[in-house]
């Protein structure tokens, strides 16, 4: 079922999962009675009480109780951007000395500049100028920047030196094999080589 927060799991503060019958156009909105919202009340962030923050007061009290089935604890649908910013996520770290991370989130598989700029300017992290800024001033201060700067070789102490060197148990399982990995960085590297050539 599609109660309220039921449908999400995640880690490191980030959607691992939801369940396609909660997801806005795909679930059923007669067993998830749609929710007010900021815009034409059916549009942008949910409206205080109706499911912002998890605070569903007024959702019980003027969308459920008004229905003849027993709803009590339902929730509406989600959209797309309320993935995160409403439901925020949990940390869920392994129970080592080294509190391993339990997920990985990549943003590296992409085969040319040219989709990492398409998703830059359409998709989530939208920046405007993406279509001819280089990789790495896309997106200053976040996981682009990480990838450009591993690409050039160019570590910080925030950030791992090799594959090896990261502390724990828990290593992405895509990169154990190293052969995979080393193809892999290495084709990144091409990307960036070719993008820095390009935009500088």
């Amino acid at each position: 079922s599609c109660g309220r927060l039921v449908c999400i799991s995640s880690s490191l503060f980030l959607l691992d999962a939801i369940l396609g019958e909660c997801v806005d156009q795909i679930g059923d909105t007669k067993l998830h009675p749609p929710t007010k919202r900021e815009m034409w009340e059916s549009h942008g962030d949910r409206l205080e009480g109706y499911g912002h923050f998890e605070d569903y007061s007024k959702y019980d009290a003027n969308v459920l109780a008004g229905l003849d089935d027993n709803m009590e604890g339902q929730g509406p649908l989600w959209l797309p951007h309320e993935f995160r910013v409403e439901e925020g996520g949990e940390d869920a770290m392994k129970n080592d000395e080294w509190k391993s991370p339990s997920a990985y989130h990549f943003h590296n598989f992409f085969m040319s500049g040219e989709e990492v700029r398409f998703k830059y300017s359409t998709y989530g992290h939208a920046n405007e100028n993406a279509l001819v800024k280089s990789l790495r001033h896309i997106h200053d201060a976040g996981d682009l920047m990480l990838a450009v700067m591993c690409a050039l070789g160019n570590h910080t102490e925030n950030t791992e030196s090799s594959f090896e060197s990261i502390p724990g148990t828990a290593r992405p399982i895509y990169y154990l094999n190293k052969e995979a990995r080393l193809a892999r960085h290495s084709l990144w590297q091409d990307v960036i080589r070719k993008d820095e050539e390009k935009y500088g």
